[in-house]
């Protein structure tokens, strides 16, 4: 069983904001992160040997995390495993151009 919850950098309890959009990145309203953690079951060697079980375990987590908070799905991440370079920035695009394939 993997377990994550959303925490703020600086610790405070106030609330935030996410992105609800694909278009222009518009932002929803603030709202308080959830005290509930994501929780999923995964193969901890398919974790490790399979990069497309990674990034769907890890979008599995992030869906649970951000429906509380009114988003329907990750903005990088795809069910099936894989990343959507198109949305990353830059510096973000090229660290995972060989994670693409």
């Amino acid at each position: 069983m993997i377990s994550v919850a959303l925490h703020r950098v600086d610790g405070d309890l106030a609330p935030v904001r996410v992105v609800v959009s694909e278009s222009a990145f518009q932002h929803g309203p603030a709202v308080p992160i959830t005290r509930t953690p994501a929780l999923t079951t995964a193969n901890l060697t398919a974790l490790v040997a399979d990069k497309h079980e990674a990034v769907s375990t890890a979008y599995t987590l992030v869906a649970d995390l951000v429906a509380d908070m009114g988003t329907h799905q990750p903005h990088v991440l795809t069910p099936d495993g894989n990343i959507r370079l198109d949305r990353l920035d830059g510096s973000y695009r090229q660290a995972l151009t060989r994670w693409d394939t």
